[in-house]
C-alpha cells in the first residue's frame, strides 16, 4: 500500500512539474530534425525547447508542443542535427588578439616562402610598427633556426617579431633585439630551458627559445595593450561562436595577463561574451612558482562570473619537439644525443602539484615529450596519495609522445588526456628528431580510452598547423577519426592507425568529456532538461557523413546560455540576445 501511495504521489509531483513548466512556455523551439543529447543513454529526439537560459524540454515534436505559446519562436530544422555546444578544451583566446593583424604564415612554407610572405606583409602595412607574425616552422631555416639577419633583409626599417607555429620560439630582427637590449652580454633567462640561440661568438642570433627569452622583446615592443584587446576581442569571440563553440578553456593568457582577464570579465559582466570561458594561471618559469598559488587564489576570488572564471593552475613542464625543448625519456636522434631541459624542474613541479591538491586547484599540465608526460603523471599520483580526499581534476595537455608503460595510468589516476588532432598531419620532424620507435608512440588516444582514460580535444589556437580552420571543431573531429590531412584519404596516416577515434568518441571529446574537464558537466555537455541551453545546429549529420567530409559540415546556428549568438541567416533576435517575435 505504501508503494502504491508513493508511486501516486510521485506521479502527481511529476505532473505538477510538467504543468508548471508548460505554464512558463518556451522562448525557442527547434523541431523536425535529430537532436543528439549525448547523454549516457545516447538518446535521440526530434525537438528541443528552451526557456531563458535553460533547456525546458527535449523529446518528440508532440512532447515539445506542450511548451509552445504564441510568443515562442519556432525554428524548423528540416532534417538538420542538434548537438550540445562544442567546447574547446585548450585555446589561448586573448593571446591570439595581438597577432590577428600580423603576417599569417604556415608551417608548410619553405624559408624562402616565409621571407617573401613577411616582406609582402610589411610592404602592404607600412603603418604597422612593430611587424608581427605567426605560424612559421623554425625547422625550415635549419636545425639552428632562423636569424635576425634573414629577417633584417625583409624588414630593415622597424622591429619585427615572428612567433613560430608552436608558440614556444620566436624570431626577432636586429631592431627588435636592440629594443629589448639583448646582446652578447645578456644572460639567458633560464640557461638550457629559456635561452637566446647564439652563434659561435656568443652573439644572439635572433631565435628566442621559450617564453622567458621571448618576453623581453614583446614587452619592449609594446605588443600587448588593453585597448587592442578590447577592440579585437568581440570579433574573435564571434568567430568562435560561428564554428559552434559555446565554451572554452583558456590555457594561459601568457602575454596578455591581467589585461586579458579584465577584458574577458568586462564582456562577461555585460553579457556580450558569447561563450563560457574558464581561465588558468600560466606558469612556465621557476621564479613564478613562488607566488603562483597565492596569485591563483586571488584570481579565483576576483573572477567567478558564470561566463568567465579563473579556476586552474597551468604548468608548462616542457616545450615542443620542433623547438627541441620537449623533454624525452631517451635522448633525441637528431641532434644526436640532445636532451632537453625541463622548463620547470621536476622537484618544483612535484611541490606545485602537491600544493594544488592541498588547496583544491584544478591542474592543466603541458607535456609534449614522454619524459614530461611521465613526470606529470608521477606528480599527480603523488599529489593524490598525499591528499586522497582532495577534489582536484587534473589534465595533461598535448601528450604528443607517451611511453607505452604510461598509457594505463591516465585511467588509473583519472587524468584527462587533452590534445589537438589538427596537428595529426604526418609529423616528419618527430620522425627526424625522435626516430621511428617513438614515432609509433604519438598521440595514443584510442589506447588511453581503451584503458579507461578520458580524452578531450581543443585547438590550442593560435598554435596551428592549418591556419584559422584549426578553430573549427569539425576539423579536429575529422582528424581524430582519420589521423590524416582533412579531406585527403590518400595522405599518410599519422601512426598508429589503430589510435583513430570513432566519430562518437571524437564528438564526446568536444562535448560531454570536455564539460567534465572544465568542471561543468552538471551544466553543459549534454542536452537534458534543466541544463544550460548551449547547443549547435549542423547542416549535416557527422555520424552519417563520409569521414573525410566531416570538416565541410557547416554550423547553421549556435545558442549559448540561452542566447542566439550565431545564425547563418538574418534573425529576429532582440537586443539582449533573447528570442523575440
Amino acid at each position: 500500500m505504501r508503494n502504491v501511495l508513493g508511486l501516486t504521489l510521485f506521479s502527481l509531483f511529476f505532473l505538477a512539474q510538467q504543468a508548471s513548466a508548460s505554464l512558463m512556455g518556451a522562448d525557442l523551439v527547434l523541431r523536425g530534425g535529430t537532436v543528439y543529447s549525448m547523454d549516457s543513454q545516447g538518446n535521440r529526439n526530434s525537438a528541443i525547447a528552451i526557456a531563458g537560459d535553460e533547456i525546458l524540454a527535449i523529446g518528440s515534436e508532440a512532447d515539445v508542443a506542450l511548451f509552445t505559446t504564441e510568443a515562442t519562436r519556432i525554428i524548423e530544422l528540416e532534417g538538420r542535427v542538434v548537438f550540445p555546444g562544442f567546447i574547446d578544451t585548450h585555446i589561448h583566446t586573448m593571446d591570439t588578439l595581438p597577432l590577428l593583424n600580423g603576417a599569417m604564415l604556415s608551417p608548410g612554407q619553405s624559408a624562402e616562402e616565409v621571407l617573401e610572405a613577411i616582406a609582402a606583409h610589411a610592404k602592404q602595412y607600412p603603418e604597422q610598427n612593430p611587424i608581427l607574425g605567426s605560424g612559421f616552422l623554425a625547422r625550415a631555416f635549419g636545425i639552428d633556426g632562423p636569424t635576425a639577419a634573414q629577417l633584417d633583409a625583409v624588414v630593415p626599417d622597424r622591429p619585427a617579431l615572428i612567433i613560430d607555429e608552436g608558440g614556444h620560439t620566436a624570431w626577432a630582427n636586429s631592431l627588435a633585439l636592440q629594443a629589448a637590449n639583448i646582446s652578447a652580454d645578456t644572460p639567458d633567462p633560464v640557461p638550457g630551458a629559456h635561452f637566446f640561440q647564439r652563434d659561435m661568438l656568443g652573439n644572439p642570433t635572433g631565435w628566442l627559445v621559450e617564453g622567458a627569452a621571448i618576453d623581453p622583446v614583446t614587452d619592449a615592443l609594446g605588443v600587448v595593450s588593453e585597448s587592442t584587446l578590447r577592440e579585437r576581442a568581440p570579433q574573435f569571440f564571434s568567430d568562435m561562436a560561428a564554428v559552434g563553440l559555446t565554451a572554452a578553456f583558456d590555457a594561459g593568457m601568457i602575454d596578455t595577463g591581467q589585461y586579458g582577464m579584465k577584458v574577458a570579465d568586462e564582456l562577461a559582466q555585460a553579457n556580450t561574451l558569447p561563450l563560457r570561458l574558464v581561465g588558468s594561471l600560466y606558469i612556465n618559469k621557476p621564479k613564478d612558482l613562488k607566488t603562483a598559488h597565492a596569485k591563483l587564489s586571488e584570481l579565483r576570488e576576483a573572477y567567478q562570473h558564470e561566463l568567465f572564471s579563473m579556476t586552474t593552475l597551468k604548468l608548462s613542464l616542457d616545450g615542443t619537439v620542433e623547438a627541441k625543448t620537449a623533454v624525452t625519456l631517451a635522448p633525441y636522434i637528431a641532434p644526436e644525443g640532445h636532451e632537453a631541459s625541463p622548463l620547470l624542474p621536476d622537484e618544483q613541479v612535484f611541490n606545485a602539484v602537491y600544493e594544488a591538491y592541498s588547496l583544491g586547484f584544478d591542474l592543466h599540465l603541458h607535456a609534449i615529450g614522454d619524459g614530461a608526460v611521465r613526470t606529470a603523471l608521477d606528480a599527480i599520483e603523488a599529489g593524490q596519495a598525499a591528499h586522497p580526499s582532495s577534489d582536484v581534476r587534473a589534465t595533461i595537455c598535448h601528450i604528443e609522445v607517451v611511453d607505452q608503460a604510461d598509457i594505463e595510468r591516465f585511467g588509473q589516476l583519472g587524468v584527462v588526456a587533452q590534445t589537438t588532432p589538427t596537428w595529426f598531419e604526418y609529423d616528419e620532424i618527430a620522425m627526424e628528431f625522435l626516430g621511428p620507435e617513438r614515432f609509433e608512440q604519438l598521440y595514443p588516444l584510442a589506447s588511453i580510452q581503451r584503458n579507461g582514460g578520458r580524452v578531450t580535444l581543443g585547438s590550442d589556437y593560435p598554435v596551428s598547423w592549418i591556419g584559422k580552420d584549426a578553430l573549427n571543431p569539425m576539423f579536429n573531429i575529422e582528424m581524430a577519426v582519420t589521423r590524416q590531412r582533412a579531406g585527403d584519404k590518400h595522405y599518410p596516416i599519422q601512426a598508429r592507425a589503430n589510435e583513430r577515434l570513432s566519430v562518437d568518441q571524437a564528438i564526446r571529446a568536444h562535448t560531454v568529456d570536455a564539460a567534465w574537464q572544465i568542471r561543468m558537466e552538471d551544466m553543459i555537455g549534454t542536452l537534458e532538461p534543466g541544463k544550460k541551453a548551449d547547443l549547435v545546429v549542423l547542416d549535416r549529420d557527422p555520424y552519417l557523413s563520409d569521414p573525410y567530409a566531416i570538416h565541410r559540415i557547416e554550423v547553421d546556428l549556435t545558442v549559448s546560455n540561452g542566447r542566439l549568438v550565431y545564425e547563418t541567416t538574418n534573425s529576429d533576435v532582440g537586443p539582449n540576445g533573447r528570442f523575440d517575435n
